[in-house]
């Protein structure tokens, strides 16, 4: 929903946001895309350290963060930053606290209300009072698109009873996503030494949340409005590169003393997905610098690439019941798939295999394998472009005396 000038003056936390944001696209209109960098040794490219590959220093993303990743929607890493080092994440927490009220909040009941849960000082919030009526979707806004604490204590007592069952809820979730290395302690992300992840966990779990059309379509919301029993509430998104990053579809920032600068990144172009996780940036606008420099990178260097075209013919396939027949084999599917440029060429392998009549067209006889940077990235099928039927049983044993001596 989109509001005045004059309206949005009127929100101290709107007017940081959209200063914010003014010199953030400001800044990125004078800085290249991918600035010359100062990649770390232990940065990784692909699965290697980035100084295995014959590239420069240079086409490297220049980022400041302690921790991070930068990823595709099918999972595959295409750069890291100690990727497994355990981490406080702040208010990143609140995905797996809002993938547990999708799951378990009854979407038929029309209001929440709000109980009462004293916040302290500091605690970031979405200025909800004991005795409001919330719906699902503000209640989710709040906790998603402001970050509310008040938000999240809400959810787990509605969800679980008390805060620490829900806690309970959130490390058996995490378990259950592959989560193998994270903890957490409070559905909000305040510091606490019981609470960790990593930049991988964190990956996973926003890469699913991301698959929920009701986070998704709140993630990506940039501002909204909205009025309970006893107020009315106008939000604007903590993740100020939904209005300046071309393609952002969301999804969460975060800070604590503990945690430093971080947040998570989405964007899609071309019908590709990547989500950059950022932890521990040192400030607070370089956090989006370096969630826009991964995915500057990312967009760069992985692209859709033709790799196979179907009908293509590449070979024959010979029939082994007959003296000289052989028969022509083709490309199946057009093969259409995401590649990292920078990861090495792309070696292809044709493999065909003899066959028996009778053979029909569309039989597969064989594929071939893509290979970069020692990793099988696709394969396609190969089949016969054309029938042979079984000869008379008379001619099958002729064929089989002209085979039977020009063996040996």
């Amino acid at each position: 929903m989109m509001f005045s000038a004059k309206k949005i003056l009127m929100r101290p936390r709107a007017v940081i946001a959209v200063l914010m944001a003014l010199i953030l696209v400001a800044t990125v209109a004078l800085t290249p895309a991918i600035s010359f960098a100062q990649p770390r040794d232990y940065d990784q490219l692909d699965g290697q350290y980035w100084h295995e590959f014959d590239i420069q220093e240079e086409v490297m993303p220049d980022v400041s963060m302690a921790a991070g990743v930068l990823i595709a929607d099918d999972g595959r890493i295409l750069w890291s930053r100690n990727l497994d080092e355990r981490r406080a994440m702040a208010s990143i927490t609140k995905v797996m606290t809002a993938i547990l009220a999708i799951e378990n909040l009854d979407p038929e009941k029309e209001y929440f209300t709000m109980p009462a849960m004293p916040l302290r000082p500091y605690e970031s919030r979405a200025h909800l009072r004991s005795g409001d009526e919330l719906t699902r979707e503000q209640l989710l806004q709040s906790l998603l698109m402001v970050s509310g604490n008040d938000a999240a204590q809400a959810i787990a007592i509605e969800v679980a009873g008390d805060v620490p069952s829900f806690v309970e809820m959130m490390n058996e979730r995490a378990r259950e996503l592959g989560m193998s290395n994270t903890r957490f302690a409070n559905p909000s992300g305040l510091d606490s030494p019981q609470k960790y992840s990593t930049a991988r966990d964190i990956a996973s779990m926003t890469r699913f949340a991301m698959t929920l059309p009701e986070f998704r379509e709140i993630v990506g919301t940039a501002e909204t409005s909205f009025t309970t029993n006893r107020a009315t509430h106008d939000f604007t998104n903590t993740n100020i590169l939904l209005q300046s990053y071309d393609g952002a579809t969301g999804v969460k920032t975060g800070r604590t003393f503990g945690a430093g600068f971080s947040m998570v990144l989405s964007a899609e172009r071309d019908d590709l997905e990547l989500f950059a996780v950022v932890l521990g940036s040192p400030t607070d606008l370089a956090r989006f610098f370096d969630a826009r420099y991964l995915l500057d990178f990312g967009f760069t260097h992985y692209r859709k690439k033709d790799l196979a075209i179907a009908g293509t013919a590449v070979g024959r396939a010979q029939v082994t019941n007959f003296p000289d027949r052989s028969v022509q084999v083709s490309v199946r599917d057009d093969m259409t798939i995401p590649v990292l440029d920078i990861a090495g060429d792309i070696e292809q392998s044709v493999y065909i295999r003899d066959t028996r009549s009778p053979v029909r067209r569309g039989d597969e006889l064989g594929h071939i394998t893509y290979v970069q940077n020692g990793r099988q990235i696709a394969r396609v099928p190969l089949v016969s472009t054309q029938d042979v039927d079984n000869p008379f049983f008379l001619v099958q044993w002729y064929y089989n005396l002209v085979i039977a001596l020009r063996s040996d």
